[in-house]
C-alpha cells in the first residue's frame, strides 16, 4: 500500500487550520490564491503550503500536479474547500488502488446536493458518457500515469477561467482517449459543507456558452450529441429562464466562441530523445491545450500535415533544424500568419568545429533564418552569438531560454523555507530514498563533506558528456586528469558518455578513461550519482541541459563560459567557471578547487523553479507570438 497526497486549491487562506476543518489527516500540496508568491513546509500536517499570484482552479490544479511531481508523488486526489473527508478517507482511497492495480484514474463517491447515491453499484470502468457528472475532487490518480499521459487540467476552463466549468469531464476525457483506465469505485469517502458555488450563477446564456465550450472542446465529433442530451435532460430546471433552442443556441455561441481562441501550431519533434525534442515536448506541455502540434512522421504525411494545420493557426512556431520547416514557413507567409524560429543549435557552425560540415544543411538553416519572422535563440548568449555572426538577421533575432521540467528531479520541501518573492524553491538533490542519494563506489563521502577533502587517498569519478565531438573538449579534461595523476599523484577516473567523434581515438587513449558510448536516460541517472564532479568543457553550447541534471543528482560542476545554460546558475562563482576550455591547467588547478570546497549545495539552494520551468517560457512565448501581431 502505497501514501496519498491530497491536492487543495483554496483561496485567501493565512494558515493551515482548513485542513483540520476538512478533516485532512495525511500528506497535502495546499495552493493558496492570495496576493503574495511564498511557499512553506509545515512538517507536523506534512503540508507543502503555497501561496501564489495566479488565478483559476484549473491553473492551481496544474501547479498542484507539478508539486507532488517534484516531490515524487506516488497517489494523489484533488480536493476543493467544501469537502468533508471521513476519517477512513485514506485507507479506503489505498485499498481502492491495492484492488485495481492496473486503473491510472479512480472515481470515488462524495455525496453533496445533487446526488446523494453513487452513479454505479459496482466496481466499473468509467466511460465518457458518465465522466460528465463527476465532481472533480472525486478523482484519485497515479501521478506517474498522468504525468506519462501528458495530463493537466485545461486552464482555459474551470472557476476563475474565461470558461468557468467542466475542467474535470476534460480531465478524464483526455484521459480516456490517451488510453488511461479509468474505474468508478463507488465508495463514499467525503461530503461536501455548504458554500457558495464560485461557478454555478443560474442557467443563464453565460452558462451554455461555458458549456458549448466545453463540450467541444471535449469532443468536436461528439458535440452535437452532447449539447442536445443536455438540453433535454435539464430541461425542466431551466425552462424557466430559458427555451430549449435558447439552450442550443448558447451552446452554439460556445462553440464559435472557442474555436476564435488563438492558436498556435507548433511544428517540431516531440517524440524522439534528442535535446531539441525534449525541448519542444515541455513546451508543448505548457501551452495552452488548443495548441496543434505534428503528429506524422512519414515526409509527405508531416508535409501535408504541415499545410493543413497552418492554415488552422494564428502563429507558427517552428522548432529545431528540418527542412521541411522550409515548406512550412513558406506556407505562414502565403496565409500572412507569423512565423517564429527556435534555434537549438547553429548548425552550419557546429558542423564546421566537429569537422563534419554538411553545406546541404548549412544551405537549409540559412534559408530557415532568412523566412521566419522571428529568430528565438535557446539562450541570451546564442542569441548574441546570432546577431554577430549573422548580423542581418539581427533586427529579428531574439531569445526564449530553454526550460527545465523540473518534475524530474526532487525538491525537498523540508529543506526549510525560503524568500519566494520571485518563486524560488530551493532544490536538494537526490531523495529520501537512499537508493537516490549521490553515489560512488571508491568516494563515499558526498560532496561538501568535510572528509571528502582528503582526495589523494580517494578514487575520484569525473564525468563529461558528449563523446568525442571536439566542440566539448573532453579531450582538454584529459589532459587535466592527467596533468592531476602525474604531479599530485590522484587517482582520477574520467567517465565520458557520447556518441563516437573527431576526438574519440584521442580520448580513448587514456588509460584512466571509460568510454561509455550512448547511454540511456535511467543509465545516465546512474552514471550522474556515481561521479563526483561534472565538467562541460564545450567552446559552443547553445544551452546544455546536462549541468542541471548532474548538479540535481549530487555533484559539484564546471561549466565552460561558452555554455548558455549557464544563464540558470545565479550563484556561479570563478571557480565554478572555466574561462579557456583549451587550457588543461586552468582545469586542473580548478578540479583541485573543487575537491576542496564543492559547489553542489550552494548552487542548488540558488536554482529558481518558478522562474526557469517550461510554464513560464510557454507564457513568455505567447507574449511574443501576440507582440508579432500589433
Amino acid at each position: 500500500m502505497g501514501s496519498l497526497t491530497v491536492l487543495l486549491s483554496a483561496m485567501g487562506l493565512s494558515d493551515t487550520s482548513l485542513l483540520r476543518k476538512l478533516c485532512i489527516s495525511g500528506s497535502s500540496i495546499v495552493i493558496n490564491q492570495a496576493s503574495s508568491e511564498e511557499r512553506e513546509y509545515f512538517p507536523e500536517e506534512d503540508c507543502l503550503f503555497i501561496t501564489t499570484r495566479e488565478r483559476g482552479l484549473s491553473k492551481s490544479r496544474n501547479m498542484a500536479i507539478r508539486e507532488a511531481a517534484m516531490q515524487r508523488k506516488e497517489l494523489c486526489i484533488f480536493c476543493d474547500n467544501d469537502v468533508l473527508y471521513e476519517k477512513d478517507y485514506e485507507e479506503k482511497i489505498l485499498s481502492a488502488f491495492d484492488r485495481n492495480p492496473d486503473s491510472d484514474i479512480l472515481v470515488f463517491f462524495i455525496e453533496r446536493p445533487e446526488r446523494h447515491k453513487p452513479i454505479f453499484k459496482e466496481e466499473r470502468r468509467l466511460d465518457r458518457l458518465h465522466a460528465m457528472k463527476i465532481f472533480s475532487p472525486e478523482i484519485a490518480f497515479r501521478l506517474s500515469s498522468v504525468k506519462r499521459a501528458g495530463l493537466k487540467m485545461d486552464e482555459l476552463f474551470g472557476a476563475g477561467a474565461k470558461y468557468g466549468m467542466g475542467e474535470e469531464n476534460i480531465f478524464l476525457f483526455d484521459a480516456v482517449k490517451a488510453g488511461l483506465c479509468v474505474t468508478y469505485v463507488p465508495i463514499r469517502i467525503a461530503g461536501t459543507v455548504e458554500n457558495e458555488s464560485s461557478w454555478f450563477k443560474g442557467y443563464t446564456e453565460e452558462f451554455f456558452r461555458n458549456r458549448g465550450a466545453g463540450y467541444y472542446r471535449m469532443s468536436p465529433f461528439l458535440w452535437p450529441f452532447l449539447c442536445l442530451q443536455f438540453a433535454l435532460r435539464k430541461r425542466g430546471l431551466y425552462r424557466d429562464s430559458m427555451g430549449f433552442f435558447g439552450a442550443l443556441k448558447g451552446m452554439g455561441e460556445g462553440k464559435k466562441e472557442y474555436l476564435s481562441e488563438r492558436r498556435i501550431f507548433l511544428a517540431g519533434d516531440h517524440y524522439s530523445g534528442t535535446g531539441p525534442a525534449n525541448a519542444t515536448r515541455g513546451l508543448l506541455r505548457a501551452l495552452p491545450s488548443n495548441t496543434l502540434y505534428l503528429k506524422s512522421r512519414g515526409k509527405i504525411t508531416r508535409a501535408l500535415e504541415i499545410w493543413r494545420k497552418t492554415a488552422a493557426a494564428d502563429a507558427v512556431v517552428f522548432s529545431g533544424h528540418s527542412r521541411q520547416n522550409i515548406f512550412g514557413m513558406k506556407c505562414a507567409a502565403r496565409r500572412g500568419i507569423p512565423s517564429v524560429y527556435i534555434m537549438h543549435g547553429a548548425v552550419e557552425y557546429e558542423n564546421t568545429i566537429n569537422r563534419v560540415p554538411d553545406e546541404k544543411m548549412a544551405a537549409d538553416e540559412r534559408e530557415m533564418m532568412r523566412l521566419a519572422d522571428r529568430i528565438l535563440a535557446v539562450s541570451p548568449m546564442f542569441s548574441e552569438w546570432l546577431k554577430e555572426h549573422y548580423p542581418e538577421y539581427a533586427g529579428k533575432t531574439g531569445f526564449l531560454t530553454n526550460g527545465v521540467e523540473w518534475s524530474e528531479y526532487y525538491v525537498n520541501p523540508a529543506a526549510g523555507s525560503c524568500d519566494c518573492s520571485n518563486g524560488d524553491s530551493k532544490v536538494v538533490p537526490g531523495s529520501q530514498d537512499s537508493s537516490d542519494t549521490p553515489y560512488s563506489p571508491d568516494t563515499p563521502d558526498t560532496p561538501d563533506s568535510p572528509d571528502s577533502r582528503d582526495y589523494v587517498n580517494q578514487t575520484v569519478s569525473i564525468l563529461s558528456v558528449g563523446g568525442g565531438m571536439p566542440r566539448k573538449k573532453i579531450n582538454v579534461i584529459c589532459e587535466a586528469v592527467k596533468l592531476l595523476r602525474e604531479r599530485e599523484g590522484m587517482d582520477i577516473r574520467l567517465d565520458v558518455a557520447g556518441d563516437k567523434g573527431a576526438d574519440s581515438a584521442e580520448i580513448d587513449a587514456f588509460d584512466f578513461v571509460r568510454d561509455h558510448g550512448i547511454l540511456g536516460r535511467e543509465e545516465m541517472k546512474t552514471l550522474y550519482r556515481r561521479s563526483r564532479i561534472f565538467i562541460q568543457n564545450s567552446i559552443f553550447e547553445t544551452f546544455g541541459l546536462a549541468p542541471v541534471e548532474a548538479l540535481l543528482s549530487g555533484c559539484d560542476i564546471m561549466i565552460s563560459r561558452f555554455c548558455g545554460v549557464t544563464v540558470l546558475f545565479r550563484e556561479l562563482k570563478e571557480a565554478d567557471i572555466i574561462n579557456d576550455p583549451g587550457d588543461a591547467e586552468e582545469i586542473a588547478e580548478k578540479i583541485k578547487l573543487m575537491l576542496d570546497n564543492g559547489n553542489n549545495k550552494r548552487l542548488t539552494a540558488a536554482l529558481n523553479i518558478g522562474e526557469t520551468g517550461w510554464e513560464r517560457r510557454a507564457e513568455e512565448l505567447c507574449r511574443i507570438l501576440e507582440d508579432m501581431k500589433k
